[in-house]
């Protein structure tokens, strides 16, 4: 069979109520036509696996694998990566907030050749969100654009894809979402780069729940938690 030009990897945590919805888009999208999909699960302590289990043999072109203990989401999509053989790669959330869908405007624009070169980053860019959150996120950019040198902005959206020779220079590579604000910055870089910045809408979740963006303080002590890292991103 020969490489697609894409792989995707999805990372999952908890999602027993989402893996069959998750699935279903892929299929309703002809997705696995054009893209090699990695689906990993992330030390779920739900039924995720059994569910995963039930349904992989009616989806022979994904790629399932079963992680014992959740390190961290970042973890989950770094070790979907090492399975990934085509020339671009990258990752989306699992929980449904983003209807897979989206992956066709990556495809749209990797079917430009003057899009296809080793320097690439296809993001998304979140649209008619609400105010308090377009303000939290404003200002996170303001000040991992301030701690990193680089202009950032709408750092956690989702979804991410490069070329696959840029995995060459991963290294100590963060295990929680500091991992996109990672990719973006190591992007930025280099000022010969280019970076398309795809609409995308992030709806609320169907079910389950965030592990961190469910309060206020919550939302603060992720925010140290990213500042700390974005320390660690550049030094």
């Amino acid at each position: 069979m020969p490489t697609k030009l894409i792989s995707c990897v999805i990372s999952c945590y908890n999602e027993e109520k989402n893996i069959a919805i998750l699935l279903d888009q892929i299929k309703s999208n002809n997705l696995e036509k054009n893209f090699e999909f990695i689906i990993v699960n992330n030390g779920s302590t739900d039924n995720s696996w059994r569910i995963i289990c039930e349904k992989k043999n009616n989806f022979p072109e994904i790629k399932f694998i079963n992680l014992d203990n959740n390190l961290g989401w970042g973890n989950g999509i770094t070790e979907g990566l090492k399975l990934t053989s085509s020339e671009y790669v990258g990752w989306t959330h699992g929980d449904l907030q983003y209807d897979l869908k989206i992956l066709l405007q990556v495809q749209n624009v990797l079917k430009d050749p003057n899009n296809r070169r080793n320097g690439i980053l296809i993001k998304g860019r979140r649209k008619n969100r609400k105010f308090t959150e377009e303000i939290f996120t404003f200002m996170m950019s303001v000040i991992a654009s301030f701690l990193l040198g680089k202009i950032l902005y709408d750092i956690n959206a989702q979804p991410n894809f490069f070329s696959r020779k840029i995995l060459n220079n991963f290294k100590n590579t963060p295990k929680d979402l500091m991992l996109d604000i990672y990719l973006y910055y190591m992007i930025l870089k280099k000022k010969s780069n280019k970076i398309i910045r795809i609409p995308v809408m992030q709806e609320e979740r169907m079910h389950g729940s965030s592990s961190w963006n469910r309060s206020f303080i919550s939302k603060f002590m992720m925010s140290v938690k990213q500042f700390i890292g974005i320390i660690k991103v550049r030094f």
